[in-house]
């Protein structure tokens, strides 16, 4: 770097430039530019066929971030503010607008100029009654605008400088060939997957909105500072809070969630997470595949392959699974660790690094998808129990153990709250994972379908679903029996012919599973088994395992046919070898081309999403978390609901703390209920009298958090949550266990470091 700092200094002077003056202007308060209230609104009330409307005075809106916040009396009907203009290029101007719905007092709209607005105006409908529930209307230009430039400005140096040294690099000879075409090809499959995202708008898919909210859940409760790790996300369910990060991982969202602190749109902050992840998949399957065969072209083979499957871009694109596609990203690194684990030479006793693969990726998984990581753990444990014989050795055994011990301790802080949740409550969940999932797999038809359309109009798959492992990994696998029926070599016995056949069968077993042909309802009846079997809810997920085994298996087809062509001719050596690779690749492209195509036209509901609120906050897909007995469609925002005799007043919540002073002035316990979900882990506070208020256990309406307080009492009264004290032991020993293996880690490279230059 300091090298490449020295003979480039004008660009990086050009670029700490540009930076500077940037985040100066980052810095900048946000500012007022529009402002009404109850009295200045009166006099601009409109009334038509629709009902009433406000509607604001012209303005100027210059590019830039604003926000448009709203102060509401109580109100029964519902409102919906937006900005607007009475001229403007197209999109110049970008806000959704969103509705307010009844007893909600206070919202924030975002609305995002790109160019400079002329006529706009804010404009607000009345539904449902004709008073006049607005306090105030307040307009802010915000930073984020400068926030958005400087973070694009950032990437962009970042790209300049790394192709620049990658110039210097190559005119010098310090960086070959092979690695910038590895590397080239990997940025083609990328964009490739990522095309349908370069058009300006999306679709949402079958979980898109639940996904959404996670993201924009995240960020509300990180910001309100009250709970870290998060464990209920405070903005679901209308306001009572949803204890979705307490069973799904949030870590990997964190990523989304920066870019929404920073400014960014929803929709765009979640199209640049998706090219991170869709890069990282590309990566992490390649240096995986890699590190297992030696071969570059054939970790670029089985990596492209592996990235463009139509079943990663179906759970991407169709079904937006975001914990499906994440887990997919760390699979290659499970089956790596593993793979060096069992074919390490014993006799050379170097392990080093070959469990820390297994750990990340099996973190990873954990983090992102519970049942992926529920489905690898089987078959690690199934793998292991065949290949009883290496498992048992001194050195594979403890390489193992080791592993599964490090991988405990550092997501302890996630298993262990996910567990005291699944024993302190019951939830929808357990009505979820006992259905059938016999007749979720996909029929003979989806095994062998070679079109990935976007999901529309097919027949003989699951809801007309591309759920296949595509034309490509078929290609490669006729390409490996063709040859080795023809061949005249010698290398059937080598390790890459043993991997290719065992990739295959592997891959062939789980296309089997993920159909309704396999006995899923015998197996289901098995006790204990059956209920981690259901669990898993579609036997499609199989495809994933499928996929990663048979792209697994393409990257040893290269080094595989490169061995065998050593015994042939050398023009026919030279044929087949050429005439694989564009074979493959061109089948692989055309399938592509033709998927995203499908998905960037065909969407069911494309969507411009700038407006976070205008999701709602009840897209709970199945409601998996929910209490049991809960009823998600008769909540609404609600002050506390106290019975007669019990009087109360300084109400305050913010996300999920509430605070209030209450009286009981009658003789006998009275109760209270919170606009608070009645999760397990809230804690209540009192400042007055011996006998004090207490949590019940019976819920209220809709699941609501009800409180007791005692005759007689009067004082002030916090609610909040808390979690549990074990919560707090296992956030502990996963810190303390980071911390270790990091410093075990630089303690050994740095000692071998100092030892090298000693000697």
């Amino acid at each position: 770097m300091r090298e490449f700092i020295s003979r480039h200094r004008l660009l990086v002077g050009i670029e700490l430039l540009a930076a500077i003056i940037c985040i100066l202007f980052c810095l900048r308060p946000k500012e007022l530019i529009y402002f009404a209230d109850a009295d200045a609104m009166a006099d601009q009330l409109y009334i038509d066929e629709s009902g009433n409307y406000y509607r604001s005075d012209q303005f100027t809106l210059r590019p830039g971030v604003y926000h448009l916040r709203i102060y509401c009396e109580d109100h029964e009907g519902m409102l919906y503010p937006t900005i607007g203009a009475l001229e403007s290029s197209y999109q110049a101007l970008r806000c959704n607008g969103a509705p307010v719905f009844a007893h909600r007092r206070e919202m924030q709209i975002e609305a995002y100029v790109v160019e400079k607005v002329e006529n706009a105006y804010i404009i607000c409908n009345y539904i449902g009654e004709t008073g006049q529930p607005v306090e105030k209307i307040e307009l802010y230009k915000t930073s984020g605008g400068w926030r958005i430039l400087t973070f694009i400005l950032v990437l962009v140096f970042a790209g300049v400088n790394l192709l620049v040294d990658l110039r210097d690099k190559l005119l010098k000879g310090a960086i070959s060939i092979d690695k910038v075409v590895v590397a080239g090809v990997l940025a083609l499959s990328v964009l490739l997957a990522y095309l349908p995202y370069c058009l300006d708008y999306m679709g949402l898919g079958a979980d898109g909105s639940f996904h959404l909210l996670r993201i924009e859940g995240l960020k509300e409760t990180l910001l309100s500072g009250e709970q870290f790790p998060v464990r209920v996300q405070e903005n679901w369910l209308y306001g009572h809070g949803y204890a979705v990060s307490s069973f799904y991982g949030d870590l990997p969202l964190l990523f989304p969630v920066l870019l929404r602190l920073i400014g960014f749109s929803l929709m765009d902050a979640y199209k640049l997470f998706m090219l991170a992840v869709l890069a990282g998949t590309a990566i992490i399957a390649y240096i995986s595949f890699y590190r297992c065969t030696g071969s570059r072209y054939g970790a670029l083979l089985g990596s492209v392959l592996y990235e463009l499957a139509p079943y990663h871009i179906y759970n991407i694109y169709n079904r937006y699974a975001v914990g499906e596609y994440l887990g997919m990203m760390f699979l290659p690194m499970v089956l790596c660790g593993f793979y060096r684990i069992y074919t390490q030479n014993v006799k050379s006793g170097d392990y080093k690094g070959t469990k820390i693969p297994l750990i990340l990726g099996l973190s990873g998984i954990l983090q992102s998808h519970i049942l992926t990581c529920e489905m690898t753990v089987a078959v690690l444990v199934l793998a292991a129990i065949v290949m009883w014989r290496k498992t048992l050795r001194k050195e594979t055994l403890t390489e193992l153990v080791k592993a599964a011990g490090i991988f405990l301790a550092v997501n302890a802080w996630f298993w262990v709250p996910l567990l005291k949740m699944l024993s302190a409550d019951k939830y929808k969940l357990s009505d979820i994972v006992t259905k059938n999932i016999q007749s979720m797999g996909t029929r003979a038809a989806g095994i062998l379908q070679m079109y990935p359309y976007a999901g529309r109009g097919q027949t003989g798959l699951y809801n007309c679903e591309p759920i296949q492992i595509g034309p490509a990994l078929w290609t490669v696998l006729m390409c490996y029996l063709a040859v080795r029926l023809c061949r005249r070599g010698t290398s059937a016995g080598n390790i890459y012919d043993k991997v290719m056949r065992w990739g295959a069968l592997l891959g062939g077993m789980f296309l089997i599973m993920s159909t309704i042909y396999f006995p899923w309802d015998i197996i289901a009846r098995i006790p204990g088994i059956g209920l981690l079997v259901t669990a898993i809810q579609f036997s499609t997920r199989f495809l994933a395992m499928a996929t990663l085994f048979l792209s697994f298996a393409a990257s040893f087809f290269v080094p595989w046919l490169t061995e065998e062509s050593v015994h042939w001719e050398i023009q026919t050596a030279k044929m087949v070898r050429v005439g694989s690779a564009v074979l493959i690749s061109g089948i692989a492209l055309w399938a592509t081309l033709f998927h995203v195509n499908e998905i960037s036209y065909e969407l069911d509901y494309p969507i411009r999403l700038y407006s976070a609120e205008n999701m709602g906050n009840i897209s709970v897909v199945n409601g998996e978390y929910l209490l049991k007995g809960m009823d998600v469609q008769q909540m609404q925002y609600h002050d506390p609901i106290a019975d007669e005799g019990l009087l109360w007043e300084d109400y305050h919540k913010k996300g999920l703390t509430v605070s209030l002073h209450a009286e009981n002035r009658t003789a006998g316990e009275l109760y209270m209920e919170l606009p608070l979900t009645g999760y397990k882990g809230y804690g209540i506070e009192s400042t007055e009298g011996t006998a004090v208020p207490y949590i019940t256990e019976e819920r209220g309406a809709h699941g609501d958090l009800r409180i007791a307080v005692p005759p007689g009492y009067a004082g002030n009264i916090r609610v909040a949550y808390k979690g549990f004290f074990l919560y707090r032991v296992a956030e502990i020993i996963s810190g303390v266990t980071v911390l270790l293996c990091l410093g075990i880690g630089l303690a050994k490279r740095y000692g071998k470091v100092g030892k090298e230059t000693r000697g």
